[in-house]
């Protein structure tokens, strides 16, 4: 029980501690989570709100499922299908229902980082192989993105100060494919493909549609321009808000930054948190059982009567008083034949052999 209470006091103190770590964040949240309602940098308020904007008499419906788990569009041939995420990963079926629900002549517009090549295959495109997570990221600088000429109408590129905009699309299908826009680097980033009576927009920088990106001077006409390829009058709008949900689990405050959640916010650190706990409550487990002393063994009783018998003769053989050892034996027969036979007569009595012998049944003779 001792060791349990100690365990306990602990944990306790433990966990105080780490709920006590909490304090001012100096940095601003920069997480990319283009959240519909995020107003962090990287969140996706400002587009939500310029998409809201342009349809007015149209308000978007949240999507909180995969493509493929949505049937309410169905019977949609003039819908718009937003996603603005850090990675659209799709699987085979929600890949079809897309471009099922494209074929019929609605639009998608899909901007992330990393386009699932379950989509792309599909359609005979490929990102670059540089976009994946283990690909150091290069310091910040102003970098900016571009339609194709003819496009815009208010500016050749939009620019801000960050990580530059490298990710970009190594190959298109030119048959049914026509690029829409470059990052500074002049490799393109924005195509869009023409499927059956519809539109896919793909587009590999969602950061262009991020809060710090569209508020930097006149970049909002980024996604103005952008809107001007998108029909006037959709049946529906579809903001798609499972893949944000997916990648980061929903918002945190801004305001205090937590130890705690510092933790669970980073993978590798949170997988590490929870398997020490794991190992401390084992730990607490196993070692909280009563420990046994150790039973000692318990030898069987001896009998000493023949022990203490050679002990004693031993000790008047020593001393060679073989008159006391006499006088001693026939003491003990005496003593022996009043117990055994009740026979207490003097061995001098002349009547001793005769009564001795009709008490144990020996003749005397």
């Amino acid at each position: 029980m001792k060791i349990i209470r100690n365990h306990i006091i602990i944990l306790s103190f433990t966990a105080l501690f780490i709920q006590s770590c909490k304090f001012r964040n100096t940095l601003p949240d920069l997480r990319e989570t283009y959240g519909y309602r995020d107003t962090k940098p990287f969140g996706g308020a400002v587009a939500f709100a310029i998409l809201r904007n342009a349809y007015a008499a149209q308000q978007p419906e949240i999507i909180k499922d995969q493509f493929g788990e949505n049937y309410q569009w169905d019977e949609d041939t003039s819908s718009l299908y937003f996603n603005v995420s850090r990675n659209y990963y799709v699987e085979d079926r929600d890949a079809e229902a897309l471009l099922d629900f494209v074929y019929r002549g609605n639009m998608a517009f899909i901007s992330a980082e990393n386009i699932d090549t379950v989509l792309l295959n599909k359609l005979f495109c490929k990102q670059s192989a540089q976009n994946n997570f283990f690909t150091p990221r290069e310091k910040f600088r102003n970098t900016s993105v571009s339609f194709t000429k003819g496009l815009t109408l208010y500016a050749d590129s939009f620019s801000y100060f960050y990580r530059p905009f490298d990710h970009s699309f190594a190959h298109v299908n030119g048959s049914y494919a026509r690029i829409a826009g470059y990052n500074d680097a002049g490799q393109n980033n924005f195509f869009v493909f023409l499927w059956g009576k519809g539109r896919i927009y793909f587009h590999c920088e969602p950061r262009a549609f991020s809060n710090y990106f569209l508020l930097t001077r006149n970049n909002h006409r980024y996604m103005q321009q952008f809107m001007r390829m998108l029909p006037e009058n959709p049946e529906n709008i579809y903001w798609d808000n499972f893949h944000n949900s997916k990648n980061f689990g929903g918002p945190t405050p801004n305001s205090k930054f937590s130890t705690f959640g510092t933790l669970l916010r980073y993978p590798a650190l949170s997988k590490a948190f929870f398997i020490a706990l794991g190992l401390l409550l084992l730990y607490i487990f196993f070692n909280s059982k009563r420990r046994q002393r150790v039973i000692p063994v318990i030898k069987s009783p001896e009998n000493t009567s023949v022990a203490f018998a050679e002990a004693i003769a031993g000790l008047y053989l020593s001393k060679k008083d073989n008159r006391l050892i006499a006088e001693k034996m026939i003491t003990y027969l005496n003593e022996h034949l009043r117990s055994k036979y009740f026979f207490s007569m003097n061995i001098n009595d002349p009547a001793y052999d005769d009564m001795l012998s009709r008490k144990s049944g020996v003749p005397s003779t």
